[in-house]
């Protein structure tokens, strides 16, 4: 097992837990990198990436490792001084566990959200043939009232049914179910093979240079009657 090393120090925990340094130190967990190295392999501009190494190394996440000689100044070479880091939840001045990790989760809502619309801005214009988008009220196959959002003229079931709207790589769904605790527990298990499968795909298209990036989102928690409710 990799050594992994506890951080409770203000500064060091400051970097570890927001900001461009943490990424920047990432380019220093594989081995020996130069400030320049980790510019390019970052794509960052060297000065930021020359200002974090500093805040990095002043806080001991980094050390020098060697000097390499060369025409005027020597470059310094670092590394990160463990393979692994971990800042304990009190350590950090987070109110609770959502605060923690909150700003990254707000980062992907908000990016999806944003492509999201952007895309099916784009596949409505391609395929609407004119068709007005908008707002529905009306009764399920249940006799439950159902509201969504279609095309005028379409069918009235839900896409979760019967899918009519436009088409094309977007998918944002979300809907409250009913189900038993071990409905949601199969669920659970093909969300995360689902992901197991996705990964060492999406890690060989980014050594490879291949592929787009896409956003995938998915969640599943139970929830009281009262908040189920309140999404209605």
């Amino acid at each position: 097992m990799r050594s992994v090393l506890t951080v409770t120090h203000p500064a060091a925990v400051r970097l570890l837990t927001r900001g461009r340094a943490r990424w920047v130190l990432g380019a220093f967990l594989r081995g020996e990198n130069s400030v320049a190295g980790a510019a390019r392999e970052l794509n960052l501009d060297l000065r930021l990436v020359h200002r974090d190494v500093g805040a990095l190394l002043s806080a001991g996440l980094l050390q020098v490792v060697r000097e390499q000689k060369r025409a005027g100044r020597a470059v310094k070479v670092y590394t990160a001084t463990a393979p692994a880091f971990f800042v304990p939840f009190s350590a950090t001045d987070a109110a609770d566990f959502a605060e923690l990790g909150g700003k990254r989760e707000q980062l992907y809502d908000e990016l999806l959200g944003r492509a999201s619309l952007r895309k099916f801005e784009q596949l409505h214009h391609e395929q609407s043939g004119g068709r007005e988008w908008g707002v529905r009220l009306y009764l399920g196959p249940e006799g439950q009232v159902q509201v969504d959002t279609s095309y005028e003229g379409a069918e009235l079931v839900e896409a979760a049914v019967r899918y009519q709207g436009p088409v094309g790589l977007l998918l944002s769904a979300r809907t409250a179910l009913r189900l038993t605790e071990a409905e949601a527990e199969e669920v659970q298990i093909e969300l995360i093979r689902l992901l197991m499968r996705l990964r060492p795909i999406s890690v060989q298209h980014e050594q490879n240079g291949t592929g787009q990036p896409f956003l995938l989102r998915l969640g599943l928690v139970g929830v009281s009657e009262e908040e189920a409710q309140s999404l209605q």
